[in-house]
């Protein structure tokens, strides 16, 4: 019998990576979102205790479950099975997955890694894009121009990114 999450997810939700540049330095974050209309809110509570990760964001007409981060992401997806989904979410899962491991193992911080998972991201929820959707073409662009450097500090970045992933954990830790 197939799962109603999985309904749900197919019907709601989206694998979502964010890569941009915030004060000339880039980011890039793992993202999965299921937003539904206000009124089915208990829903949502089910799916963020049964996941374990995760918020739930409220608006006047809609809420949100929200899980971001690489430590919250890789526990969401690992209690997820791919096969149970039916249509291009299957797609999108897969591809997302293969994102969080490069994000998981630091890939991200090197030229070659972050640009594999711009191309990742290119090829996911195609038909969604934002007016404020930036390529892997863009980024390459960028790097060409020297707008975004990798090679010289990879050590460093990759010891402030562990140490974000410590901080931002300790601080989901507090709030439960």
């Amino acid at each position: 019998m197939w799962d109603w999450k999985y309904c749900l997810i197919e019907l709601k939700g989206s694998f979502l990576i964010n890569i941009g540049l915030r004060n000339n330095k880039f980011f890039v974050e793992p993202v999965f979102i299921l937003k539904i209309e206000k009124e089915a809110l208990s829903i949502l509570e089910f799916l963020k205790k049964e996941f374990g990760v995760g918020n739930i964001v409220e608006n006047k007409k809609y809420a949100s479950y929200i899980v971001r981060g690489i430590n919250d992401c890789l526990v969401f997806a690992s209690k997820i099975d791919e096969r149970k989904f039916l249509t291009s979410k299957k797609k999108d899962f897969s591809l997302w997955k293969i994102a969080l491991e490069k994000i998981k193992n630091f890939e991200h911080l090197k030229k070659e890694g972050f640009l594999s998972i711009c191309e990742i991201r290119d090829r996911m929820n195609l038909e969604k894009k934002r007016k404020n959707y930036k390529s892997k073409k863009y980024f390459e662009k960028l790097i060409e121009k020297g707008g975004i450097k990798f090679e010289n500090n990879f050590e460093k970045r990759k010891r402030i990114a562990e140490n974000l992933r410590k901080t931002y954990s300790l601080r989901n830790l507090r709030m439960e």
